[in-house]
């Protein structure tokens, strides 16, 4: 059995995971009203580019899960390298087709005796697969089997949390999912809204804060809950709408109040900024096994 990874271009991988010979991406994209396609991407200078951009544009372009035909590709080489199974995490079916499409194409390959393989619902998105995508690899390497690996992955899925809030309501006004009245009340009192990845993989309310330093004691209380939850084996991260600079702080002020915790930092790839817009960040909280 050769085992080959899948996982979609919002999990923002590391260099080291992206380069590996077994890990394989697929793409989301984003396109803008004049027709324009910007592909979903982690290099730096790209997402400062895309960032600068939506923040100009008066409608918000829209996000696509990736062709079907790029995923027949993609698995075509995987076969053609050796692998016979393959394991496949992606962006939660709630809020993108991918994983449905993932299903069908990996399905038809399986019936046709080509392969066999596994497929995950992250119930999130950016980093969260990074997460699940690096704890299923290390469960492989230790020779724990595919169900025993998947069934394990799926608890940790169940205990992933997502939180993001929206620092400009106008985005969410342009993505349909506020009324310019509201936004503008909502403007006035500086609310910004805190939405959370349910269980059954919608984006949900949360919380409405009116500070930044709100939002931050509120991920500290929530960072506290899972740490006394998991006894203190949770590893967090911070995705962000191009505010690099204060999402490292927020990162030094995590690391200095608990001593060893793992935080990974890096932007909201295009797909995802879409929906959040600018000085959008979110908290992920990533138990381990």
């Amino acid at each position: 059995m050769k085992i080959a990874y899948i996982v979609d271009s919002t999990a923002s991988l590391s260099d080291e995971l992206a380069g590996r010979s077994d890990v394989f991406q697929v793409h989301l994209s984003v396109t803008f009203r004049d027709g324009s396609i910007f592909k979903d991407t982690t290099d730096e200078s790209e997402l400062k580019s895309f960032y600068q951009r939506l923040a100009i544009e008066k409608e918000i372009p829209k996000s696509s899960q990736p062709q079907v035909g790029e995923y027949y590709e993609v698995v075509e080489e995987i076969i053609s390298k050796g692998y016979d199974t393959i394991i496949a995490l992606h962006i939660g079916k709630g809020i993108s087709g991918t994983y449905q499409s993932a299903e069908m194409v990996l399905n038809e390959y399986k019936e046709e005796g080509k392969i066999e393989y596994s497929l995950i619902d992250s119930n999130g998105t950016s980093f969260i697969i990074e997460h699940l995508l690096l704890q299923t690899i290390e469960q492989i390497e230790k020779g724990v089997s595919i169900e025993e690996t998947v069934s394990k992955i799926e608890k940790l899925v169940e205990d992933t949390q997502i939180y993001l809030v929206v620092d400009d309501l106008n985005y969410l006004v342009k993505g349909g999912r506020l009324g310019a009245g509201s936004a503008f009340i909502g403007s006035l009192f500086k609310i910004k809204p805190v939405v959370y990845f349910a269980d059954d993989g919608n984006v949900k309310p949360f919380d409405k804060v009116r500070t930044n330093s709100r939002v931050i004691k509120l991920w500290e209380k929530l960072i506290e809950e899972a740490m006394d939850k998991f006894n203190g084996k949770i590893k967090i991260a911070i995705a962000h709408g191009n505010i690099a600079e204060e999402a490292h702080q927020i990162k030094k002020r995590f690391e200095n109040m608990y001593p060893g915790i793992s935080c990974r930092v890096g932007y909201l790839t295009p797909a995802l900024g879409v929906h959040g817009g600018p000085g959008s960040k979110g908290l992920g909280i990533l138990p381990y096994l």
